[in-house]
């Protein structure tokens, strides 16, 4: 028998001594699934969720089509006319591509120098292409800020782990705590109630002689003192309740302080088990802990940074072709079908902004990956520390339970001698106390083992128990 089941046996039996416990107890499963529904902590990071979701929309924004609308009139001078004129771009991802088209017309009376805006009757429509050659052809502002935007989802995905991870942690070691407290308050009842039940037959041992008067005021001041333990322990109990009250909460998210009703009888019978060495936790915990992949996703970022900084320190050299046409009647030469071929250039002689930007990308690009050295350091001393607490609770739990076991025998024994008259009740105080506190020694061994576990689980990223 596991020596978790033996000391849960022996505090359901104190328990059994006292009253029932009506109502289902409390599991760790109900407090976490509440937890995970209502915890404002878990709700705010579901929010940076929404916000990521809501900069990739930002940033699939700048392929947006935009359309564009010039209407000019000239209503004095010695030239009047009109000129109406409608354009759409598309810029696309294809190497910076942006296609174009529109349609414009002119009417009236034109000067010579300005005779190509005037259009046939139907106007003028044009369609072309502009190419970066060399500036904004691998990327661009607007690719990258997609790339960034795609990879900001994913972080705010692996900070919503985090957070999880957290949460059921800290979810875990305030139910462990309760649960504790109460098995603390049931050996606080347990002891006070062994001296109130005994008063009656000392008092009636020292009318009849056999014990000195002094006995009996002994056992009044034990009673005073182990009450003084059941309220000091009725408050522990009800700090943890109220603390675990952040994570258990209502349908309504509000926060519901568990009764004394609802504690279980004591820890699980049985601990998980733990199949991975040391090594293999730690290659485990840097595969799966969201810290580490929300690192790589904010290289990557500063990675497309610094990329597109590098490009635009490059001249800027773009070919545009573009055709047109009129359409509908005109006077000489109007209708016409024309192509134009241009070739654009434009140099940054100093280019201390993208050479700025470009150093500042670097450096943070460097300084992250110091960050996930450094991280990676102490996620594997968190996992080595939480085997090592494992190992030492086990140890304290065995040793725990075997001193409950010599505690107990010497507690009755000592009694037994207390009522042939061959020992004090002071011994018997003494021996009660040690039993007591062997049985507290034992509860918070059990404790501190199911709160390690739950502390290995989030040192190796596991997200559900």
């Amino acid at each position: 028998m596991s020596n978790i089941l033996i000391l849960a046996l022996t505090l359901l039996c104190w328990s059994l001594d006292g009253k029932a416990s009506p109502g289902e107890p409390l599991t760790l499963e109900e407090v976490l699934n509440s937890a995970m529904q209502a915890f404002p902590g878990l709700l705010a990071a579901e929010q940076r969720q929404r916000a990521a979701e809501g900069e990739h929309q930002t940033a699939e924004g700048g392929f947006d089509t935009l359309l564009k609308t010039q209407n000019r009139w000239s209503v004095t001078g010695l030239y009047e006319n009109r000129n109406y004129d409608v354009s759409i771009e598309q810029p696309t991802g294809l190497w910076g591509t942006t296609f174009f088209g529109g349609w414009r017309r002119g009417t009236g009376d034109y000067p010579v120098y300005e005779g190509k805006s005037l259009t046939a009757t139907d106007g003028e429509a044009r369609i072309g292409v502009n190419i970066p050659l060399w500036r904004n052809r691998d990327i661009d502002r607007r690719r990258a800020s997609l790339k960034q935007a795609e990879l900001g989802q994913l972080i705010a995905s692996h900070e919503y782990d985090q957070t999880l991870l957290e949460i059921r942690r800290l979810a875990t070691h305030r139910y462990w705590d309760w649960v504790l407290a109460g098995q603390r308050l049931q050996v606080a009842e347990h002891m006070l109630q062994i001296a109130e039940q005994r008063d009656a037959g000392i008092r009636e041992r020292v009318k009849a002689g056999d014990i000195p008067e002094f006995e009996a005021l002994d056992n009044q001041r034990a009673i005073i003192e182990r009450r003084e333990r059941r309220v000091a322990a009725q408050r522990l109990l009800e700090q943890s309740a109220i603390q675990l009250s952040l994570y258990w909460r209502d349908a309504e998210g509000q926060p519901q302080v568990p009764v004394n009703e609802r504690l279980p009888a004591g820890f699980p019978g049985q601990e998980p088990a733990i199949t991975l060495d040391a090594a293999e936790a730690v290659q485990t915990a840097h595969a799966q802990r969201p810290e580490l992949q929300r690192l790589d996703m904010q290289s990557r970022q500063t990675q497309t940074e610094l990329e597109l900084q590098q490009n635009q320190r490059a001249p800027g050299v773009d070919v545009s072709v573009m055709g047109a046409k009129d359409i509908g009647a005109g006077k000489d030469k109007l209708n016409r079908d024309e192509l134009y071929v241009g070739l654009n250039m434009d140099i940054p002689l100093q280019r201390r902004v993208a050479g700025g930007r470009a150093q500042v990308a670097a450096a943070n690009l460097q300084r992250l990956k110091w960050e996930r050295n450094g991280l990676e350091d102490r996620i594997g001393a968190e996992v080595k520390d939480a085997l090592s607490a494992l190992s030492a609770a086990r140890q304290r739990l065995a040793l725990s339970a075997q001193q409950q076991q010599a505690a107990q025998q010497l507690e009755e024994g000592e009694r037994t001698r207390f009522e042939l008259g061959e020992s004090t009740l002071l011994f018997v105080n003494l021996r009660e106390i040690a039993s007591g506190d062997a049985a507290l020694q034992a509860a918070e061994a059990a404790g501190n083992l199911f709160k390690g576990h739950a502390d290995y689980q989030a040192a190796l990223g596991i997200q559900a128990p």
